[in-house]
């Protein structure tokens, strides 16, 4: 009788199939209500760490004044040439890096220049372009601070992928309408942007002289005049002169690197997120965040082809301007859920969804716009 017992005792210490597969069930069912909490939770983490990124730039402009007798840094040196994505890295903790590129101007051939700084004689690119060797050996290290962590690391190239060096997350404001050459500007700095014929009758798309925190030098002059203007403070927005304020007044956003359509362009990149060149660093509020009007450049080679989007969230077309000049605008765009992080001229941080008003949108890029704003 126990020896019965026992062995009844030891064949119901097992699972039955049904059992088992039960439990396996409720296991999945506890693992698929978790993933998405966990995910949840990393992706504001990431979200959290990107806002810090907008924070370090916000600093950095404000460092830059205070160092430049209240005067901004650059916005860019025309299209070829610098941007604030170089101008800022002293201010980053980038001094390095910064001393290693060709940031003012010399002549190519150049065997010296700026401060005694040497160059390769051999180097048919004159100094102070973004594509100049030099920059592009020291840009092939990718700035922390320049990368979102929810964005993906992709490469701008020029001249086919074997040239190329990292993209960034983050674009400077340009203002209200569009980047382009304002035509009696005559070698001077221009923070007034041409808006783009938009064909939607809407009564603000007109040309807004409201500036932003950035100048841009639409043209640069002679090689000969260059070296002058390098040295200068041209360019240089003054805190002064913001009438709106800083807190209401954006200096920063998140932009997508986007994917090079190599069937498009075996050449030239994507524009979007090599802000190293001057047409691709700003963005405009014209349109919201994450809009899905697409973004407008100025050339076949820095877009997608016209019949795929190459990148998910980012269409794009190519601008054509009845009035013979390049006009671009690109809007703020991230791969965050419902918007993007915008860092204030003031250095703080904050997230504008995707249904911010477009007005308030509008009047947050202007610096002497004179508008309230309440977003």
């Amino acid at each position: 009788m126990r020896a019965t017992l026992r062995n009844s005792q030891l064949e119901r210490r097992g699972f039955s199939l049904v059992e088992l597969l039960v439990v396996i069930g409720i296991i999945g069912m506890l693992i698929g209500l978790l993933l998405p909490a966990v995910q949840a939770a990393r992706e504001a983490a990431r979200r959290s760490q990107c806002s810090n990124n907008l924070r370090q730039l916000g600093l950095s402009v404000q460092l830059h004044a205070d160092s430049h007798k209240g005067l901004l840094p650059r916005g860019a040196r025309q299209w070829n040439f610098l941007t604030w994505s170089t101008f800022i890295l002293p201010y980053i903790e980038q001094q390095n890096l910064y001393g290693k590129m060709s940031v003012g101007y010399c002549p190519a051939g150049s065997e010296s220049g700026p401060d005694g700084f040497v160059y390769d004689p051999d180097d048919p690119i004159e100094g102070g372009r973004y594509s100049r060797e030099q920059n592009r050996l020291a840009w092939r290290t990718r700035v922390p601070t320049y990368n979102c962590p929810s964005d993906l690391e992709n490469e701008f190239y020029m001249e086919g992928p074997t040239k190329s060096w990292p993209k960034v997350s983050y674009v400077a404001c340009g203002g209200a309408t569009a980047i382009g050459y304002k035509g009696d500007a005559q070698f001077g700095w221009s923070t007034d942007y041409w808006a783009l014929q938009w064909q939607g009758g809407d009564s603000l798309d007109t040309v807004e002289k409201t500036s932003a925190l950035f100048g841009m030098l639409m043209e640069i002059g002679e090689p000969s005049e260059r070296a002058a203007i390098f040295q200068s403070a041209a360019g240089m927005v003054s805190l002064s002169s913001v009438k709106d304020g800083l807190s209401n007044t954006l200096a920063f956003s998140e932009t997508i690197q986007t994917f090079n359509d190599l069937e498009r362009s075996s050449e030239h990149s994507d524009i979007r997120g090599g802000v190293y060149r001057g047409d691709a660093a700003f963005f405009s509020c014209y349109y919201g965040p994450n809009s899905e009007m697409p973004d407008e450049v100025m050339s076949p080679g820095y877009c997608h082809s016209p019949d795929k989007m190459v990148t998910l969230g980012a269409p794009c077309v190519v601008e054509t301007s009845s009035r013979g000049s390049w006009e671009v605008r690109m809007s703020a765009r991230s791969r965050h859920a419902g918007g993007v992080n915008a860092c204030l001229g003031d250095g703080s941080v904050k997230f504008y969804g995707d249904t911010v008003d477009v007005k308030v949108w509008r009047a947050l890029s202007t610096a002497s716009g004179g508008e309230t704003v309440t977003p």
